[in-house]
């Protein structure tokens, strides 16, 4: 049981994409020298002050500086003292979480050119060589670029069925036009118009190109479309994504964030059954906002995060919220005292911090009490 200061305990995310922060390994301790050889620190028996420590494995931070009986240990995985190391010693937990910004992200466009598009009195008419859907996703492309990001990008267009799609995902906005236009004019592919609007074979593709990308990168779908699907197949194939995910290089399920935009004023009731949650769902949007709007889902952030901390065969977690506590995604906060009497088989910790795609990121770690003074 959680004593939870947050809106939601974090474990109801566990559903979403979980990213497993850098380990440092284990660190065990005698009564004489910390165990690494590289931060020879602690130099006597008791501990008067412990410092642990959660870094970002994308962005790390610099570790804050140990002395003597002030003790820094690094990571997850099981760190073992001495017995009679700790005499209410205070406990401060630290760290850096990691922006989404830096972890890699792999994001297919998912573009309607239906009939509806076409003409003056469409929805996004191709003008000067260029349309909203156009140029949302060159904005779009080109904001991650310019902030520093990982990402890697494809296109899949559909009408009737699929219209155009890329063989692979792209880093720069040249090579994926270049290959989803096959040498011809990327407005005449992303700003075209024409046949019906068969949401499952557009999801579909997409599919298919996540399928064969990279391992432990974030899994994104952008879907637009003005108007209602004229199939059957696209909320099932939505939720094949969302909920089971695709197969990354290593065989393990990665669940895909798809968010989702209506151009015009058809009914959106049918497109927001494809949307992750309904705040990634924006509707009756014109062509000359789509930008900003597809800018501003794209967009990603923490938004919950934790940590949880609690004697090992205990029941309650004892919670502390990280979101007033952040700055610049690096934090401190004094924890409790500990000592054997309060947690006579030791600590156990759990740090865990969710994005605005619904993305956790989480690591454990244990503090144990060892009467030996074995070092690795």
């Amino acid at each position: 049981m959680v004593k939870a200061h947050l809106g939601l305990p974090l474990f109801l995310f566990l559903t979403a994409y979980s990213v497993a922060l850098t380990s440092c390994g284990s660190a065990r301790f005698d009564s004489g020298t910390n165990a690494r050889n590289d931060d020879a620190y602690y130099q006597g028996q008791d501990v008067h002050q412990l410092t642990w420590f959660w870094q970002c494995k994308s962005s790390p931070a610099p570790a804050p500086a140990g002395y003597k009986s002030k003790v820094v240990i690094q990571g997850g995985g099981d760190h073992s003292f001495l017995s009679t190391s700790f005499s209410k010693t205070p406990l401060i937990f630290s760290g850096k979480v990691c922006p989404p910004s830096t972890y890699p992200r792999d994001i297919v466009f998912v573009i309607d050119v239906s009939g509806s598009m076409a003409g003056w009195s469409g929805n996004d008419p191709k003008v000067n060589n260029s349309c909203g859907r156009l140029r949302a996703v060159q904005a779009i492309i080109d904001g991650i670029a310019n902030a520093g990001g990982d990402a890697q990008f494809a296109i899949v267009t559909f009408s009737s069925g699929v219209m155009a799609k890329s063989s692979s995902m792209y880093a720069t906005t040249s090579s994926l036009f270049g290959d989803v236009a096959k040498g011809g004019s990327i407005s005449n592919t992303l700003c075209a118009a024409n046949g019906e609007t068969n949401y499952g074979a557009g999801l579909s593709a997409a599919e298919d190109i996540l399928s064969g990308s990279r391992d432990g990168a974030i899994k994104e779908i952008y879907f637009v479309s003005d108007g209602e699907p004229t199939d059957s197949n696209g909320p099932v194939v939505a939720e094949r994504l969302k909920k089971t995910g695709i197969l990354d290089e290593n065989g393990k399920r990665v669940p895909v964030s798809i968010a989702t935009v209506m151009l015009g004023s058809a009914d959106d009731s049918k497109l927001r059954e494809l949307t992750s949650k309904p705040e990634m769902h924006a509707g009756a949007v014109s062509a000359g906002d789509l930008a900003e709007v597809l800018g501003e889902l794209a967009k990603n952030d923490i938004v919950e995060g934790s940590i949880k901390y609690r004697p090992i065969g205990t029941d309650y977690w004892e919670e502390i919220t990280l979101m007033d506590k952040l700055e610049a995604y690096s934090f401190s906060v004094p924890a409790s005292a500990i000592d054997h009497d309060s947690a006579p088989e030791g600590l156990e910790v759990s740090f865990e911090y969710r994005d605005q795609h619904d993305n956790v990121y989480s690591e454990e770690g244990k503090i144990l009490w060892s009467d030996s003074s074995v070092k690795k």
